[in-house]
């Protein structure tokens, strides 16, 4: 993952070479690459064009797949259920089924797991018209230790609050397929 202010520095300068070349070229006659030259200026325009229009924060090859060719957003039922109290506002998403999936891939210890793509987070919290997360990813259970906070992500830095991912495991009965889903999303803004 590259942050995209790099990836927009680097296109810029070999834009600015490419200008430098296709004006030597002209200036001194050589029209061997004078296609060559205006295509690949032509190619890093339309680079730059993205990168400056793009929501992105940080650039793979899978999230600017998934943002030039978008799959199908499935929209996912759920119950929201507010909470609340003297010292905090708990907004509670809970996943009917079928639950949106969770990309995640084993530990090396193999105890816990890791999100491998953020972006799956992403998509859903932009269905809700939540603020994207970004970072992060490893399993609480890795961080604290206690087997309570086994299958439960957590982002403190989020912009409404605490953002708490509860990790499940779905079975279509229907096909006997079965993947790790979503099951809740908690937003908990403090009021201390």
């Amino acid at each position: 993952m590259v942050p995209v202010s790099t990836v927009k520095a680097i296109v810029t300068i070999l834009l600015v070479i490419d200008i430098f070349w296709l004006l030597y070229i002209i200036i001194r006659g050589y029209t061997e690459s004078l296609l060559r030259t205006i295509i690949f200026g032509l190619i890093l325009g339309l680079c730059l064009g993205y990168l400056q229009n793009t929501k992105l924060e940080k650039l793979s090859f899978q999230a600017i797949k998934n943002d030039l060719f978008p799959t199908k957003v499935r929209t996912y039922a759920y119950t929201k259920d507010e909470q609340n109290d003297l010292y905090s506002y708990k907004v509670v998403y809970t996943f009917l089924e079928p639950p949106p999936e969770l990309k995640v891939e084993m530990d090396p210890n193999g105890k816990t797991f890791t999100i491998s793509d953020l972006e799956s987070v992403n998509q859903v919290l932009d269905q809700l018209n939540l603020p994207r997360v970004s970072g992060g990813g490893k399993e609480l259970l890795s961080i604290t230790g206690n087997q309570t906070d086994l299958g439960l992500y957590r982002w403190d830095n989020y912009e409404k609050g605490t953002l708490t991912l509860e990790r499940g495991l779905y079975q279509n009965k229907q096909n006997m397929k079965s993947y790790y889903c979503i099951t809740r999303i908690t937003i908990d803004s403090r009021k201390y």
